[in-house]
C-alpha cells in the first residue's frame, strides 16, 4: 500500500481489498494477500505508537471459539446461509458470503495445499461470477497443468466478461 517512502495508496492496501473492494482482487495483489481474509492490519503491527497498546480483557473483543483457526475447505463451502449463521454479530458478516468466499479462493491459492484442490472445484460452478473467478485463480495455482486443460472447455461455457479474463489470462 505504499509504493513510495510516505505516500499511501489505499487501494493497494490488503485491508482495503479483502474488505470494501467489491469486484476481482487485481492479480498483482493476491500473492501478498497470503492468507488473510478479512483485513491484515499490518500497519497497526508496525506503528510505533502501538508499541503501548495492551491486550484487552473486554471479551467483547475477544475471537469467538469457532472462529479461532477455521479450515480454508470449510469457509470455502460456505453458502449464504451458513455465512449469516457463523458469522452473526461479527463485523466480517457486512461484507457477505460472496466477497467473503473470493477472499478464501485466493487464500487457498496461496496455500500450496493440494488437499484443497476439491473446495476450489467446487467454486468454479459458483453463482457469483467474483467467486468463480477466484476460484479460477486458485486452481491455477494449486494444479496449473488441469487448469490449462480444463480453460478452453470451461471458457467457452463462461458467460461472465470478468471469469473469461481469468481462464483467459491461465490459457496465455
Amino acid at each position: 500500500a505504499f509504493p513510495q517512502p510516505y505516500k499511501l495508496d489505499a487501494r493497494r492496501c490488503i485491508s482495503y481489498l479483502t474488505i470494501e473492494h467489491k469486484g476481482p482482487i487485481p492479480i498483482e495483489f493476491r500473492t501478498a494477500m497470503g492468507n488473510r481474509i478479512y483485513g491484515c492490519d499490518d500497519c497497526l503491527a508496525v506503528c510505533p505508537w502501538n508499541k503501548f497498546a495492551a491486550v484487552t480483557a473486554e471479551m467483547a473483543f475477544h475471537p469467538r471459539p469457532e472462529l479461532k483457526g477455521p479450515l480454508l475447505s470449510e469457509l470455502a463451502a460456505l453458502d449464504d446461509a451458513g455465512f449469516r449463521q457463523v458469522f452473526t454479530a461479527s463485523p466480517v458478516k457486512r461484507i457477505g458470503r460472496d466477497r467473503f468466499v473470493r477472499n478464501v479462493m485466493i487464500a487457498i491459492g496461496n496455500s500450496q495445499d493440494p488437499s484443497l484442490l476439491p473446495a476450489v472445484l467446487e467454486r468454479l460452478d459458483d453463482a457469483d461470477e467474483m467467486v468463480r473467478g477466484a476460484a479460477v485463480w486458485a486452481f491455477s495455482q494449486l494444479a496449473p497443468d488441469a487448469a490449462r486443460a480444463d480453460g478452453a472447455a470451461r471458457l467457452d461455457a463462461e458467460s461472465h466478461p470478468d471469469v473469461g479474463a481469468e481462464w483467459q489470462f491461465i490459457l496465455g
